[in-house]
């Protein structure tokens, strides 16, 4: 039977090409689509192709031995013509593609030109590749099976390339309408967020306990409802022991509360899993539970509660120890405080130590004097007494002031965790402008170091104005170091920062450009949004260029973020 085979082998290919485009292109736009539909996406292309292919297997059976008929003799002579014109064809696709890599290309080349160019190139090569083998396989035995197997390889160019373009053609959509994809960054930012929150919302507080046995839960229900549970005492003596499971004895322990027990028999109970339960946390809830039993009968033991008050105890067991003992008279308070106040020259206690004595025992005039005497002294006294200074009142933390060049020569990192920079933020103004004149002009600190440290503290109300003309200036040091943490800085202090922000963005430097982007990434500031929802519009659609396009991609972070804070607060309202 004479029929055109090669067009009857190209059309079903040109429809699924067409198809595979469509869909890639109307499921990006419908974004909320794409996980409902994403586990079918694959069956669908093998489903089509699987199609196309018995569209070929039937078509080249219809032919018979006619497959080669209708191609030109030209061809039948010598194939070479043909195989010229797809190298061809492909060099122009490749160029077009090429051009569009350029910086000067504007959306719509990738939008519009390069897949047209690209369709148009992709079917005259495979047409260009089909003619020779039909004419070739026309000439040897199984002719119709040989031309089915060679067209394989030459037809998986066209799903292939489909899904590139596709692909291209959503990208350049996206970045042609700015306020497209807002919604679905927006919600991303802020589902990440969530993500991140969320475990710490589902696991324990630090003190307590995760209750893992059948027994212990039981015990956690009991002392969580509120209500007695008298029917479970004889369980909850049975368990209040010094050597039993962790999370057994703690809940045990919780539910005293709710269960009647005499002092004769609860305290030893207590007093015996405070000085032997291998558990700091069970000793420490040992020592808290003491209290619920008359403050006389405590005070018998008080002499085993203050020797907790040690170096050698764990963190919790001091803590708990020394807000129980105060609370049972004057002489136990006398005693707490003079072995906290020994604490203080311990590099493991001594946190916890000026805590409770500022917190608890009102003493913050123990942990001043400690402060004021060995800030700027030997290196260890001093990092102590740098630690401490958070802990004051803020009142007292001004005598902390004459040794801030101290405070400043101590920091190591320069990160949110050096006790130096939480001193110098709890210093208040006089710890900024330290930090400040240390990225101006370096005297104690490595610069790269001095810009961390400014950039980790809340650079928003502090001298809006200077810290602005420091962190432009310093955006643009030679340093990388120094760049990525002043262009933090520019982030932090948000709209007033902006225009600099956007001056580094549309700098022809590379490492300005970086710096202006990494200031974005840090921005979180809603007065702003209008004016980056403006910025994003002025460098995005159709006619927009590379540069402007990484510019639009930037900003786009920035407002992202701002839009998942704004939904966070919705949310929450």
């Amino acid at each position: 039977m004479k029929m055109n085979v090669l067009r009857a082998l190209l059309v079903p290919w040109f429809l699924l090409f067409v198809m595979i485009i469509a869909a890639i292109v109307s499921d990006g736009m419908n974004f909320h689509f794409q996980h409902k539909y994403a586990p079918y996406v694959w069956y669908a292309l093998w489903v089509g192709v699987a199609t196309c292919l018995y569209a070929n297997f039937a078509t080249l059976s219809k032919a018979g031995i006619w497959i080669a008929h209708s191609l030109p003799s030209a061809l039948k002579r010598s194939p070479w013509g043909w195989l010229l014109r797809a190298v061809l064809a492909a060099g122009i696709a490749f160029g077009f593609y090429m051009a569009g890599q350029t910086p000067w290309a504007p959306v719509i080349w990738h939008g519009a030109v390069v897949p047209g160019i690209c369709t148009i190139c992709l079917f005259v090569v495979v047409r260009s590749i089909m003619g020779p083998i039909l004419v070739w396989c026309s000439r040897v035995a199984f002719s119709r099976f040989s031309a089915f197997l060679l067209s394989i390889p030459v037809f998986a160019l066209v799903p292939i390339t489909a899904i590139f373009l596709g692909n291209m053609v959503f990208n350049a959509y996206v970045a042609s309408r700015p306020e497209f994809v807002m919604v679905p960054q927006a919600r991303s930012a802020a589902e990440g967020e969530a993500a991140k929150e969320a475990p710490a919302e589902e696991e324990a507080p630090k003190t307590e306990v995760v209750a893992k046995s059948e027994l212990a839960i039981e015990f956690q229900e009991a002392a969580k409802s509120g209500k007695p549970c008298q029917d479970e005492s004889k369980a909850v003596q049975a368990n209040l022991i010094p050597n039993g499971p962790e999370d057994t004895v703690y809940w045990a322990i919780a539910a005293m509360k709710c269960i009647e027990i005499k002092s004769v028999v609860g305290l030893p109970k207590l007093a015996k899993i405070m000085t032997d339960h291998p558990s700091a946390q069970v000793r420490a809830a040992a020592i808290r539970a003491m209290m619920k039993f008359p403050r006389e009968d405590v005070k018998r033991i008080g002499y085993l509660i203050v020797k907790r008050i040690s170096e050698k105890e764990p963190l919790e067991v001091i803590e708990a120890a020394a807000v129980v003992l105060p609370k049972l008279g004057e002489d136990e308070a006398k005693w707490t405080m003079k072995r906290l106040t020994g604490l203080l020259d311990n590099d493991k206690t001594s946190g916890v130590a000026s805590h409770v004595l500022v917190k608890n025992l009102k003493r913050e005039d123990l942990v001043a004097e400690y402060v004021s005497t060995n800030l700027g002294g030997n290196p260890t006294s001093n990092r102590r007494a740098i630690s401490m200074i958070c802990s004051l009142p803020k009142e007292s933390r001004k005598m902390a002031e004459p040794h801030i060049e101290s405070v400043v020569a101590a920091i190591k990192t320069g990160d949110e965790n050096d006790p130096a920079i939480d001193a110098l933020e709890c210093l208040g103004h006089p710890g900024f402008l330290a930090i400040r004149q240390e990225v101006t002009e370096p005297k104690r600190l490595n610069k790269p170091i001095a810009a961390r440290a400014l950039a980790e503290m809340d650079v928003k109300s502090e001298e809006p104005d200077a810290t602005l003309e420091t962190a432009v200036k310093c955006a643009r040091d030679k340093d990388s170091e120094v760049r990525k943490w002043c262009s933090q800085t520019l982030g932090k202090i948000g709209a007033p920062a902006l225009p600099q922000i956007l001056d580094l963005l549309r700098s022809s430097d590379k490492d300005l450009k970086e710096a202006g982007t990494n200031a974005l990434n840090f921005f979180k500031d809603p007065i702003a949004k209008q004016e980056l929802v403006k910025v994003r519009a002025e460098n995005s659609g159709w006619m927009a260029n590379q540069k402007k396009l990484q510019i639009a991609q930037a900003v786009d972070k920035a407002l992202a973020k701002i839009m998942s804070e704004e939904n966070q607060e919705h949310e929450t309202k």
